[in-house]
């Protein structure tokens, strides 16, 4: 059931996913308080613990405490299920208007929200992605996220280039991603299926205050390799044409050779037979295996049921 503008009990809900924010998370909300109360918004923040440290989780108690529950909700998961997963819980228990989405080492300006409500209300987008001018990571990192977005933009051609973990969406949106089940969740391809009206303003992205970042190169790895398998059509597509290519050449490769042996019988005994054979087989075999790709792919997209996330203690 949707709601009017006015019926909403907040006009922002903040979500942010937890994993090792003691050092930041009170910093956090302080500047998310000043912004939003120096702008005469209404607003709430809904920490998800995902499954990090006992430290951030305790802070979070502490800060919904002194708060009051109206102010700071606190979903601990059982265990870690990733930072998208923990964003699609944060999306069941938000009750504002809108969804801002940010990470809790302040690497994403509490102020420059104020950017993406502008945005958003010049063109009543559905998504506002945050873009950065600079990237403030290690050079490894800059670099190997730089190579994902650009084969993201052959791969899955409907997402926006500018995607990004600072986003603001209308929380309709936000709540049809609950409904999908696949085998990896990837919150951006997702927004890609649910809403083509999204655009982007430049932000400023800040050094990390505490600790290092929890992406090292294998989960980048793993990342990006489970969201071509998962959302992305190109790998199937390409083993597919690469099927078809062989099994043609192959094809024509075998009938010259079966008309050479019939016109000319010029070639050695038993050759052009084992052409044919091995030829012919093959090309055969390779498009079997393009078209039982297709099949996999979208068997993949329809059959996991596994949930995203499982609520160990919820606070509201």
């Amino acid at each position: 059931m949707s709601l009017t503008a006015a019926a909403w009990p907040v006009d922002y809900s903040v979500v942010v996913p937890v994993f090792q924010g003691q050092d930041t998370l009170r910093l956090l909300v302080e500047h998310l308080q000043a912004f939003f109360v120096e702008g005469g918004y209404s607003y709430e923040v809904v920490f998800v613990h995902d499954g990090g440290q006992a430290a951030a989780w305790e802070v979070i108690v502490q800060l919904r405490q002194e708060l009051g529950s109206a102010k700071v909700k606190a979903i601990r998961l059982s265990r870690n299920f990733g930072q998208h997963n923990a964003l699609l819980c944060g999306f069941h228990h938000a009750n504002g208007r809108f969804i801002v989405t940010l990470d809790e080492d302040l690497q994403h300006s509490p102020a420059d929200i104020g950017r993406l409500i502008e945005r958003q209300a010049e063109g009543n987008f559905d998504v506002v992605y945050g873009c950065y001018a600079a990237r403030q990571h290690a050079s490894w990192r800059n670099f190997t996220s730089a190579l994902l977005r650009q084969m993201l933009r052959v791969g899955i051609p409907e997402l926006h280039p500018d995607y990004s973990a600072f986003r603001l969406l209308k929380t309709p949106i936000a709540r049809h991603c609950l409904a999908m089940r696949n085998s990896y969740t990837f919150l951006d391809g997702y927004l890609t299926w649910v809403t083509n009206n999204v655009t982007s303003v430049p932000v400023t992205h800040q050094a990390r205050l505490s600790g290092p970042s929890t992406y090292t190169v294998s989960r980048l790895v793993r990342h990006s390799i489970n969201i071509f398998v998962t959302f992305s059509e190109l790998p199937v597509r390409l083993l597919s044409y690469a099927s078809l290519l062989v099994f043609t050449l192959t094809t024509v490769y075998s009938v010259y050779i079966l008309l050479r042996k019939l016109l000319y019988n010029d070639l050695l005994p038993g050759f052009a037979s084992l052409i044919i054979a091995i030829g012919f087989g093959v090309g055969l075999l390779l498009l079997g295996m393009g078209i039982l790709g297709e099949y996999i792919h979208r068997i993949n997209l329809k059959t996991t049921r596994r949930p995203d996330y499982i609520e160990a203690e919820t606070l509201e």
